[in-house]
């Protein structure tokens, strides 16, 4: 090999070391991860619905998971049917997490659970979205404990409220 070869050679190693260096520092320092969500409970005008204005669905998800299984999609739908029956009704979306991993992780997620449903509920139940209210909260509670939130926290849920 030439003199020039390992010369290119060695600066292209180097290169790419530099690169790869530069990435990791990112990824250690924050600077790449995307920020923080802050805590967006829903409003205290949900809250003060009579318990007879407001129907309540609920939708499971496995811990960590963002993802709708199968067996969930069927709530969405029935959900979506309900604000199609009624023009004047609207829902109000809530993500939850359980206590499993760190708040900013659960809060992100309880997010993600929310605009999940909501998209589903957008894309497969025909609603549309100036109807649906997205709000999350992580593992933490609202003033008040909503229709099937537990005592323990364990709830890896987003909660459809129609009203």
């Amino acid at each position: 090999m030439s003199n020039i070869r390992k010369y290119t050679a060695g600066i292209g190693a180097a290169a790419a070391m530099m690169l790869v260096s530069g990435c990791d520092l990112m990824q250690q320092s924050g600077s790449a991860a995307a920020p923080p969500v802050s805590y967006n409970p829903p409003g205290q005008a949900l809250a003060q619905l009579p318990a007879a204005q407001v129907t309540w669905y609920h939708v499971s998800f496995d811990t960590g998971s963002r993802t709708i299984a199968v067996n969930q999609r069927q709530t969405i739908l029935d959900a979506s049917a309900s604000l199609q029956a009624n023009p004047a009704l609207t829902a109000t979306v809530i993500g939850r997490t359980d206590s499993v991993g760190s708040d900013v992780a659960n809060m992100r997620l309880s997010e993600q659970r929310a605009t999940a449903v909501r998209d589903a509920m957008i894309k497969n139940g025909s609603v549309p979205a100036s109807r649906i209210e997205t709000r999350w909260t992580g593992e933490r509670k609202p003033g008040q404990m909503l229709a099937g939130e537990s005592a323990d926290g364990a709830a890896r849920m987003v909660d459809i409220a129609v009203h």
